[in-house]
């Protein structure tokens, strides 16, 4: 299942399964879109730090078990939940770091990348195992080069082995690698400073970082000039 706590405006969303090696259902998929979805929604709200239960991992991503047929259409369905959950964090508009121990895998791994902030553990490790069961990476591996470039990417992906913590904080993917105890502290110190800053700037600024990342670049600019022009008008109807 999927848990929810809050304090000083900001929301912890846990993935909560650890028999079962923090691995994700239908029923927690959807848990995780409503509950960013609303979160979004919520002005009292400022942040999400995104975590799971236990120390021995952050999640070890799909649970196989549903993919244990061979239904195409029942895999599009499923895989485009996942997908889901992805786009909802991207959207939200708030600012979502994410709290890694231990294994992050496959479609967690994805989740994480959807984040703003990524902070793990030194004896944290990834992979995207997808090929070694005779599936491709899809989904938000197409983004994974953004953040740690197209050389490690691919490598994590055609080869489906382990890297390290210190792999993946070398080549961009992770903002900070920290002590197991340090791990939730310094995650929810990037969404404090980013707390600093009004609420729906951070939200204005979110859209326009995915509009930096999906659009030309003329495209992008022409949408930054609009996007600055909005923050004034909403200054001045804030004061009149």
């Amino acid at each position: 299942m999927i848990t929810q706590t809050r304090d000083a405006g900001i929301l912890t969303i846990a993935i909560d399964n650890e028999r079962r090696a923090n691995s994700l259902n239908a029923e927690m998929l959807t848990q995780l879109i409503d509950a960013f979805t609303i979160a979004s929604a919520d002005e009292s709200l400022r942040a999400i730090l995104l975590t799971s239960a236990g120390d021995r991992g952050f999640s070890a991503g799909m649970d196989t078990a549903q993919f244990e047929h061979q239904d195409s259409e029942r895999a599009y369905a499923t895989i485009s939940h996942l997908g889901e959950v992805c786009e909802a964090v991207k959207n939200c508009d708030l600012p979502v770091a994410a709290a890694i121990h231990g294994y992050c895998i496959g479609g967690a791994l994805e989740i994480a990348a959807a984040a703003d902030y990524r902070v793990a553990a030194t004896d944290s490790w990834y992979s995207m195992p997808e090929v070694r069961i005779g599936i491709p990476s899809v989904l938000d591996a197409a983004n994974l080069w953004r953040l740690m470039g197209w050389t490690k990417a691919t490598e994590l992906i055609l080869t489906a082995n382990r890297f390290s913590a210190q792999d993946m904080d070398r080549c961009g993917f992770l903002n900070a690698l920290v002590e197991p105890a340090e791990v939730r502290e310094t995650a929810l110190s990037y969404l404090r400073d980013t707390m600093e800053s009004d609420r729906a700037v951070i939200a204005q600024q979110k859209r326009l970082i995915r509009t930096w990342r999906n659009t030309h670049e003329q495209v992008a600019l022409a949408d930054s000039r609009k996007e600055f022009a909005l923050a004034f008008a909403r200054k001045a109807d804030a004061t009149n």
